[in-house]
């Protein structure tokens, strides 16, 4: 029998369905991380709006590439009526490997909040 050497974690959405998570494979990863630089972007550094729209775009990457058939990681209306922040921030850290303890994104997901 084969031994994981990661974690497979089944989510509830706001909608009561479930979505089980797990890491990319390294070729999507790469399109992953290539979302994620986008939030370095002059442009969206001090835009809030522009930084969860990159977060939701990762996200809806991570799902499309984890679950093919399924609607939330193709519309993203749809993909915002189910998810709240936290349940979007544990699909990154799962799939994505997004540490929520990274202040670099942190930084740039709170910008303008006070």
């Amino acid at each position: 029998m084969a031994t994981a050497v990661y974690d497979i974690v089944e989510i509830e959405l706001g909608d009561g369905s479930t979505l089980t998570l797990k890491p990319l494979p390294i070729k999507k990863l790469r399109a992953f991380m290539d979302l994620i630089k986008e939030i370095d972007l002059e442009e969206n550094a001090s835009d809030e709006d522009a930084t969860m729209d990159v977060f939701i775009k990762s996200a809806m990457l991570c799902i499309n590439a984890l679950s093919p058939d399924s609607e939330l990681g193709k519309d993203k209306d749809k993909f915002e009526d189910v998810v709240e922040i936290p349940t979007m921030m544990k699909i990154l850290e799962i799939a994505g490997g997004l540490k929520l303890s990274d202040p670099n994104l942190l930084g740039a997901a709170l910008v303008g909040t006070n």
